[in-house]
């Protein structure tokens, strides 16, 4: 009996210190968790108006892997109601104009930057209206059509990119023709470069 008894406390530290590994692993957050690229953006208007505001961008993989970038933007000043809002090709904002088209790295986006709009609203760089009440308007969504991290659909390629939100809301039509002038938003209300965190 008494060599069973100094048999078992030998026994104990390996079965104590496998369940402390076991425990570590499952209090620490997984790498899935932890990792990800932030960016952020201040908007400011594209005239001589009192818009401003900011966008955060943080960039998360999903349960299936795919990269995931989810986009909050909060503004004051603009006038209520829904204004489009789109990641557009350049990060320049003096004037609104040199952002150039929406972000859109497949084959009508800069590549061939005097084709059609034809791939309106599935551009790399179409979200979701925001709704301004009162002057005040803040956007949640999330979308798989950009990354922050390098890759094709970056929005950190050689030139940059930044946010534009535009005077009307997007109708989502799948192209401008004679009978929906402006459906991606019309004129330029207000533009903010998207820049990596530190």
């Amino acid at each position: 009996m008494a060599n069973e008894d100094r048999a078992c406390p030998g026994m104990r530290l390996p079965i104590f210190v496998v369940g402390l590994f076991f425990l570590a692993a499952c209090g620490s957050p997984s790498a899935k968790e932890t990792t990800g690229v932030a960016a952020r953006a201040e908007i400011r208007a594209c005239d001589d108006s009192d818009i401003t505001g900011h966008a955060t961008l943080r960039e998360r993989p999903s349960d299936e892997g795919v990269k995931l970038v989810d986009i909050s933007i909060e503004v004051r000043g603009l006038s209520d109601g829904k204004h489009a809002v789109h990641v557009h090709e350049t990060g320049q904002c003096e004037p609104c104009s040199a952002a150039g088209g929406h972000h859109d790295p497949g084959p009508f986006g800069k590549s061939t930057p005097d084709a059609p709009d034809y791939n309106h609203p599935f551009h790399g760089g179409d979200l979701i209206n925001i709704e301004v009440v009162d002057g005040y308007g803040t956007l949640e969504t999330t979308t798989s059509r950009i990354t922050l991290s390098s890759g094709r659909l970056s929005v950190f390629d050689e030139d940059g990119s930044a946010f534009i939100i535009h005077t009307n809301p997007d109708a989502y039509c799948d192209q401008e023709d004679e009978l929906t002038p402006g459906c991606a938003g019309g004129s330029r209300d207000a533009c903010g470069v998207i820049v990596l965190e530190d």
